[in-house]
């Protein structure tokens, strides 16, 4: 590591930058006492594949009201803890959130540990949220690296990005800059340089890092890859209903563990029942059109099918997804 990004210099430059352009007003940089650890943990887990903006503003108010603290979390019943997940996708994060209270109920007097490795010995805690919990949380004075500050640091340390272990090296240079006096605040202004100043294409007259940077001459070699195009995916469900009834998806196992789902039709070729809509919907590598139509009960692949009340569906969990198709059926169905 060169001298000028060991300089204390340039950790005053960065917090003066912060002081005037990042987001202070952000809630989740203004928490305090016993329970701002696991309302970081909360927020940092649900923002790993959501903007934090949306984050802030639809999911993480209503799920720390409903539950304040981890034994709050730990004795819910799974299905309202999805319930109030529904939307955010990717819904291993809840169950393993959920999993996650309940072990340190049972380990850590229920409280977060404040120790690394156990951290990351709970379901679904990994190296970034782990350190973001002991920055955020504990104000501990470790380096914090997301996807906005690997490109700062890439950039900053001149670092191939197909260097061998690349996560560790980022890590070791994010803990040799941080800012000992101020960590805090060092890892949030270096998340904001790389949202705001450090990004594709950067903003380097505007970085204050910009006179130790390595990278500002050519930020291009020091930038990660581009994400892969999504793949398109077609899927037929069906909507069957029985008297009073609905018959929807239930499995506890796969992409949709423990959440109830329109069930797909036995065959997903030359479907000739009548359409009653259509969705668009992203995940993971897939951009999926998923199509509804009005089905009879042998239409629908039998695995994991259950009959639910039409008038309680909103008590249920589903997926982003199934809420799309549950929107597109409620034209045709009187609940």
């Amino acid at each position: 590591m060169s001298d000028s990004t060991n300089h204390p210099k340039l950790q005053e430059a960065l917090l003066k930058w912060y002081a005037k352009h990042g987001r202070k007003d952000m809630p989740i940089r203004h928490l305090s006492g016993p329970n701002a650890p696991y309302q970081i943990y909360v927020s940092e887990i649900m923002s790993q594949q959501t903007q934090i903006s949306v984050v802030l503003e639809k999911y993480l108010p209503p799920f720390l009201q409903a539950f304040p603290t981890l034994s709050d979390l730990a004795s819910a019943p799974l299905d309202r803890v999805l319930r109030l997940w529904q939307g955010l996708g990717y819904y291993t994060r809840a169950r393993n959130l959920h999993k996650s209270a309940q072990i340190c109920c049972d380990k850590y007097g229920a409280q977060l540990p404040q120790d690394y490795a156990a951290l990351r010995a709970l379901p679904g805690v990994g190296a970034y949220s782990a350190h973001a919990i002991l920055c955020f949380g504990f104000r501990w004075a470790v380096g914090v690296v997301d996807a906005n500050v690997a490109r700062v640091l890439l950039r900053l340390f001149g670092i191939a990005p197909k260097t061998p272990k690349l996560s560790s090296i980022l890590q070791e240079h994010a803990n040799a800059f941080v800012n000992l006096a101020n960590p805090f605040d060092h890892n949030q202004a270096l998340i904001d340089l790389g949202a705001l100043v450090c990004t594709k294409t950067p903003k380097c007259h505007l970085c204050p890092l910009s006179v130790a940077c390595q990278g500002k001459n050519a930020p291009e070699r020091f930038s990660l890859n581009k994400k892969t195009p999504n793949i398109p995916l077609t899927l037929h469900y069906g909507l069957c209903v029985q008297n009073t009834g609905l018959y929807m998806c239930y499995s506890t196992q796969g992409l949709y563990a423990y959440l109830y789902q329109f069930p797909l039709l036995n065959h997903q070729e030359l479907v000739t029942l009548p359409l009653l809509g259509s969705v668009q919907h992203s995940y993971t590598k897939y951009r999926v059109q998923a199509l509804l139509y009005q089905a009879q009960l042998q239409d629908l692949q039998p695995e994991g099918l259950v009959l639910l009340n039409l008038n309680a569906l909103d008590a249920y969990p589903t997926s982003a997804l199934g809420a799309k198709l549950w929107a597109v059926c409620q034209r045709y169905l009187k609940v």
